[in-house]
């Protein structure tokens, strides 16, 4: 479900059809309520045996390491460097994953006792290993590069820093080309040949199983024995990256990211307690829970500023340092950064809206390709995903610098939806890049001026085939239809028991259905809003975060759906059930009668409506026009210039049945007499706006009125 949705009836996935017998003997055996049957029933869990092992996953497989391809070899080469003091560099990548990537290892191997550095290139540098980077680590007398959560596309640099006498251990978790640099070994759960049996690790999760195994090896010791060892130690930072890089919460990352949640609000890592307690230079009053969203948005974000803005290296800093006057320093330099990135990031994202409008076609083009000179290439990524949750379509936003030439280099970042795989369709458009690299679901690009059109007309082309429909975000399934009798406490603190949720076990959608508004009121100077709901003969609170009561449209007593997360509110000391809303739209009986409206006033503006029907009450009089003005003009004075034509007619006409359809002719005959302009927007809202200048106009030489007259007036 992208973004917040309002009356968008495309973006409301039905649940999947469930076992309700099944279900039941789930809920019956465990304790639990018919509600949460359904929902384990729908993630998969077709008996109580298998929903416990979901739920305790405190009890699930951490798989041996060795069975990750070439690790037997790279744990002889790390091994073979630190017990000959060779002096070994980590080498990074900029981003969360990547820098807790580097930490967790040289924690390790500093713990070892080995001579060993690291480095993480400045964002300026582009992404992964470079030449230049690899004659400094040479210069500096480096005898082995260890990368993490980079190197598997590094062919030509790993054969240079060979040439100049180093060795290479790749460690990643990036797609694989068909030719791999040859290296003393590269681990990457993502290889072909992998016999691995998960592939969703994080750059970091790999690094954790290569420390794994260097435990088990260094010290003799057993590999389950290694891995409590290590997990004490770092799991933390490994649940930080693979929840920051938006790995799968399936199988062992679900393990891992229990454990590092558990590490994370015990508070023992300085540099993470530092973090957590910095709130923009102040110090958080309330102690947040610790979960999967406080890592996404909270934690990594500040984390991830650093790269984007400055050099990484002051979040790895942050996180090896013991010193906790230090950290709380490097914390409060990171939360700088990223109000700095915050600002930055809004100008960028207006900007490509603004263009995105202007000249993309959605009808046609299903991947938004845009482009600007001199956008901070730190930043284009996480606009691009919110240019893809806003729109639901893959993005790739390009910066370029230069002089405007052909040659002008751009680099880009892109954000994908499900079906399509954008690294592989990057891989596809070869040809017309410098390079491009990354995820299926997030990537990145680097690529020539003069061949800008000819990337987005492929990428296009490509995206046609993949996709099964052009400019409309897919639908995301509910997980449930929930009764108001069902919103209550108990259930969503037995929602509380699948988590950690994130990518591949998404927090648990439901939509209550028909349920009436009491109240409306702005949070937070309107940026939010509090709707006060009754659900059935039960009464429940619904927050819509970034939505004000403006954009939602809705009054007391009007009659809607909702999609939500249940969620617990405690508020002096009283809990209660609380509505997350992701979406609003109108109760089915309101949409017929939408539907309706729209009939009628597409068959009066064609003139195919009978003229033997009842619709002379639709043409708008004099006085039906005076009031939707009065109303357009109200709005104005306030500053509002976006709408529905429904929001009009209720300003204009309150509830009447005819209102809406009387409301839309009104707006067209305006427009036609250059009273006001009107522009469809995608949302189904409309922009108007009326001129500086009044003139005086004759609304009787109205071609569309004259014709509606002539022919339905009686």
């Amino acid at each position: 479900m992208a973004g917040f949705r309002i009356n968008d009836p495309d973006g409301w996935g039905a649940p999947a059809p469930v076992d309700t017998a099944a279900a039941a003997a789930v809920s019956t055996e465990l304790g639990v309520s018919a509600a949460m049957g359904r929902l384990l029933y729908r993630r998969g869990c077709r008996s109580a045996d298998e929903a416990r092992a979901f739920i305790n996953i405190e009890n699930g497989a951490i798989h041996d390491p060795f069975l990750l391809p070439d690790m037997r070899r790279a744990v002889e080469a790390v091994a073979s460097a630190v017990r000959e003091h060779k002096k070994i560099a980590i080498y990074g990548d900029y981003d969360a994953d990547g820098i807790t990537s580097v930490s967790v290892l040289y924690l390790f191997l500093s713990g070892l006792g080995a001579d060993v550095s690291y480095r993480i290139p400045k964002r300026s540098e582009g992404y992964g290993m470079s030449f230049g980077a690899i004659d400094e680590l040479a210069a500096a007398g480096v005898e082995l590069i260890i990368t993490v959560d980079t190197g598997t596309t590094a062919t030509a640099e790993v054969a240079h820093a060979y040439s100049l006498g180093m060795k290479v251990v790749v460690t990643d978790h990036h797609e694989c080309t068909s030719t791999l640099p040859v290296a003393e070994a590269v681990v990457n759960p993502r290889r072909q040949d992998n016999i691995y049996p998960f592939s969703g690790l994080a750059g970091v999760g790999v690094v954790y199983k290569l420390v794994c195994a260097l435990e088990s090896v260094i010290n003799k010791i057993s590999v389950a024995e290694a891995t409590v060892r290590v997990s004490r130690k770092y799991i933390d930072l490994v649940a930080v990256g693979t929840v920051a890089d938006v790995m799968p919460l399936l199988d062992e990352n679900r393990v891992i990211v229990r454990g590092g949640l558990r590490m994370i609000g015990a508070g023992t890592r300085p540099g993470m307690l530092m973090l957590m307690e910095a709130d923009d230079g102040e110090r958080v009053k309330k102690k947040p829970r610790i979960g999967t969203g406080y890592i996404s948005f909270t934690l990594a974000p500040r984390i991830n500023a650093a790269g984007r803005l400055g050099d990484a290296s002051l979040a790895a800093e942050l996180f090896l340092t013991e010193d906790k006057t230090r950290a709380a320093y490097l914390a409060g330099k990171l939360c700088e950064i990223n109000r700095e990135r915050q600002r930055l990031e809004n100008i960028i994202a207006a900007e490509a809206v603004e263009k995105i409008e202007a000249t993309h076609d959605f009808e046609r083009d299903p991947v938004i390709v845009v482009s600007e000179d001199g956008w901070h290439q730190g930043i284009i990524g996480i606009v691009s995903s919110r240019v893809t949750e806003k729109y639901g379509m893959p993005s790739i936003l390009i910066s370029f610098e230069g002089d405007g030439g052909e040659h002008d280099i751009g680099k880009g970042s892109g954000r994908s939806v499900p079906g399509l795989n954008l690294a592989e369709a990057l891989a596809e458009c070869g040809d017309c890049l410098v390079k491009s690299g990354g995820h299926g679901a997030a990537a990145g690009l680097t690529i020539e001026r003069g061949q800008l059109g000819e990337f987005a007309r492929r990428i296009n082309e490509i995206a046609r085939e993949k996709l099964s429909h052009t400019g409309c975000a897919p639908a995301a399934a509910a997980d449930d239809i929930l009764k108001g009798d069902e919103l209550t406490v108990g259930f969503a603190e037995e929602i509380r028991m699948l988590e950690p949720f994130g990518s591949g076990n998404p927090t648990p959608l439901f939509i209550t259905e028909d349920m009436t508004v009491a109240s409306v009121t702005g949070v937070g100077s309107d940026k939010h809003t509090k709707l006060s709901l009754l659900a059935g003969n039960s009464a429940v609170t619904g927050m819509c975060f970034s939505v004000s009561p403006e954009q939602l449209g809705i009054s007391p007593g009007d009659k809607i759906d909702a999609a939500y997360n249940l969620d617990i509110n405690e508020f002096r000391g009283e809990r209660s059930a609380q509505l997350l809303i992701r979406g609003i739209r109108e109760c089915a009986g309101d949409r017929a009668r939408d539907a309706e409206d729209e009939r009628i006033y597409a068959s009066l503006r064609s003139g195919t409506a009978d003229p033997a029907g009842e619709y002379d009450t639709y043409i708008p009089t004099r006085e039906d026009l005076a009031a939707v003005y009065r109303a357009v003009r109200a709005e104005d004075a306030a500053g509002r210039r976006e709408h529905t034509a429904k929001e009009i007619s209720l300003s204009a006409f309150g509830k009447n049945s005819r209102g809406p359809v009387k409301t839309k002719l009104s707006l067209d005959i305006f427009a036609e007499m250059d009273i006001l302009s009107l522009k469809a927007k995608r949302n189904g809202r409309l922009e108007i706006s009326l001129p500086t200048s009044k003139k005086k106009v004759d609304l009787e030489r109205s071609e569309i009125l004259g014709a509606l007259r002539r022919k339905y007036s009686r």
